[in-house]
């Protein structure tokens, strides 16, 4: 872990104006968004091998709070943003908001405490899917949505294991002991799913440009951190696919005493 351990990180939180038409519209086609934050960003020193959200390990969230009227992104990086350019966009930032209209600070000090077996709270919206396997197949080697919420969940479980391609994992989910009917007694895990349905666009604003659908599922609950190393790793990589259409930022918290009871 020694890049990680001279290496900032950077969070920062926007607030968005919900009135907008152009915040409206990249809710609904978050890869604008993607365009319109990575403004805050350097071009890649090598354009040619390198997209500048990989590069520089860019991944957000847009939260969307209808009863408060609330939009807030947060943006994750491994270099510092320069956020000025949003003052020139018309009605895009939400003046209304007591606390700064942008901010951000490096999290990396905070996140290199995290400890194994440390318990925490956690937000992620993911892509889960899977890839076909089968020989005897059609769609082998391609990936489709996980749609059953179990499986959403062994989906995550896996991530947590370091199970798969680039996923260095390091947590698990935290479980909690009920019981059925008949007494017998199982683990369930500490999560809550949400679906938010697909999400479906253009990846770029060409006439022909590629039409992009992808399942949008909310993940809250609590972790228990297996390998602080590997997992410091999970939370600068992200979670899934579909970074840049606002997947993977993966979002954690201590957790309160009361919520430890309630979960055992």
């Amino acid at each position: 872990m020694t890049a990680t351990a001279v290496t900032p990180l950077f969070l920062s939180r926007l607030h968005l104006n919900p009135r907008s038409r152009q915040v409206r519209s990249e809710l609904a086609h978050p890869y604008e968004m993607h365009r319109t934050l990575m403004r805050a960003f350097p071009k890649a020193t090598d354009e040619k091998q390198f997209k500048a959200r990989d590069e520089f390990g860019v991944l957000f969230r847009a939260d969307v709070d209808d009863r408060r009227g609330e939009v807030k992104v947060y943006v994750q990086s491994r270099i510092e943003p320069n956020w000025s350019f949003l003052d020139g966009l018309n009605d895009y930032l939400w003046a209304k908001v007591k606390q700064a209209e942008y901010e951000y600070k490096d999290i990396m000090t905070a996140c290199r405490k995290i400890q194994d077996g440390q318990i925490l709270s956690f937000r992620l919206r993911a892509n889960p899917t899977k890839r076909i396997a089968k020989h005897d197949d059609k769609m082998k080697g391609k990936r489709v949505e996980l749609r059953c919420e179990d499986e959403q969940i062994d989906w995550l479980i896996r991530k947590g294991q370091g199970m798969g391609k680039k996923v260095p994992g390091g947590f698990d989910l935290l479980m909690n002991k009920v019981e059925n009917v008949t007494s017998e007694q199982r683990l369930v895990p500490c999560v809550n799913v949400y679906s938010e349905g697909k999400q479906k666009g253009r990846k770029k604003d060409a006439e022909h440009g590629q039409a992009t659908t992808h399942l949008a599922v909310i993940f809250e609950g609590l972790l228990q951190v297996t390998d602080a190393d590997a997992f410091l790793e999970t939370l600068i990589c992200g979670i899934g696919s579909g970074k840049a259409f606002g997947f993977g930022l993966l979002s954690v918290a201590p957790v309160r005493s009361s919520n430890l009871s309630e979960a055992k």
